[in-house]
């Protein structure tokens, strides 16, 4: 059903500068490769900027919250916050205008569209403005102290989640419409203050009712990375929770790594939700010639096999681009195929196919 594109990391690792003819090869190269499923991310900061200064922050609680272009990827994802920030008026106008020709290139193109949601992340002002709220601060992400990182998350049941939660997506559908697939990742690299099942089942109702509230045809795209990045804290019992919590189908989990470390064979399948196969390939934005072909010549079949299977589909996941085509071209292939391929047969015809005649110096 789905060949999705994208990782929330590669938003900065490798997209920050990019303008509109930039997006738009990248666009009809994914259009040329099958993709059907991907983010459309930019824009996000100009109507959450909207949204704080219309619950009463001022501009500059907003401007030391969000982080510079480069490192909006772990600001979405509450891990940071102010680093080399604030974002100039210039900079929300042009990723404004940005968004509105990506949203329009990819339907045109049949492609869904996935819109960011509220993961439960705070500003600090949000505590200023609302003294009773309850929030947790989180621990300190990475290398970075609390004077970049600690963000505020808000307890699930505090009234404000689905307030805020809510009005940001009431807004981004006004602004881009909506093709309802929303993303949302509320843990990630950070340690619930609880592994009490209930308490994740909470949050993970409070973030997908905050999605209801504003579009009740919502489904939620989820990262599985948490779960094998931490898998210490996620025990079977706190995966289920977690996941279990949102109506069966109306969730798709990325199985981020799944060419090395796949998560759906220790958790039944992700407990019933759909989910999506993916390679991730990279990490960092790091450039390498190699790629687990033989996994990938595997994996998906064996997912699809697996019994109770809640495969639906297939997806790219790198956390940089621009490199190493061969890896991606082979998994894109894949997502068409009902069986694995005689790779050293596919790899001579790629290399056909891509340098225009055989070699026999290459024999």
């Amino acid at each position: 059903r789905f060949r999705y594109y994208q990782n929330v990391c590669a938003q900065s690792y490798s997209y920050a500068w990019w303008d509109w003819a930039r997006w738009e090869r990248e666009i009809d190269w994914m259009a040329l490769s099958g993709i059907n499923l991907a983010l459309a991310f930019a824009g996000q900061e100009a109507v959450w900027q909207r949204v704080y200064l219309s619950l009463g922050l001022n501009q500059s609680e907003i401007d030391a919250y969000f982080t510079g272009p480069a490192f909006l990827a772990w600001n979405r994802m509450g891990n940071l916050r102010g680093w080399a920030g604030p974002l100039p008026r210039a900079w929300h106008l042009k990723q404004l205008y940005v968004q509105y020709r990506v949203l329009e290139r990819m339907r045109s193109l049949g492609m869904i569209a996935v819109l960011p949601a509220f993961a439960g992340h705070v500003p600090q002002g949000v505590l200023r403005v609302f003294p009773r709220v309850n929030a947790t601060r989180l621990g300190a992400w990475s290398h970075f102290d609390c004077t970049y990182s600690c963000t505020y998350l808000l307890d699930p049941e505090d009234p404000m989640f689905q307030v805020i939660g809510t009005l940001f997506l009431k807004e981004l559908i006004k602004e881009f419409g909506t093709d309802h697939i929303y993303s949302a990742d509320t843990f990630n690299e950070m340690r619930p203050r609880s592994a009490e099942p209930a308490y994740l089942a909470r949050v993970s109702s409070a973030v997908f009712r905050s999605m209801t509230g504003a579009d009740p045809e919502a489904l939620w795209l989820m990262q599985g990375w948490l779960f094998q990045h931490q898998p210490d804290f996620w025990q079977p019992a706190q995966v289920r929770a977690l996941l279990r919590a949102v109506p069966l189908g109306r969730m798709i989990v990325l199985d981020l790594f799944a060419e090395s470390k796949p998560v759906y064979p220790w958790t039944e399948s992700f407990y019933g939700q759909p989910f999506i196969w993916c390679m991730l390939h990279n990490f960092g934005g790091n450039h390498g010639l190699f790629g687990a072909v033989e996994a990938l010549n595997s994996g998906p079949f064996a997912a699809r096999r697996f019994p109770n299977s809640t495969m639906v589909g297939t997806g790219l996941a790198p956390e940089g681009i621009e490199q190493n085509d061969v890896v991606y071209e082979l998994m894109n292939e894949l997502g068409w195929r009902h069986e694995p391929l005689d790779l050293a047969s596919w790899v001579t015809r790629y290399a056909e196919r891509r340098y225009g005649a055989p070699s026999a110096a290459a024999a």
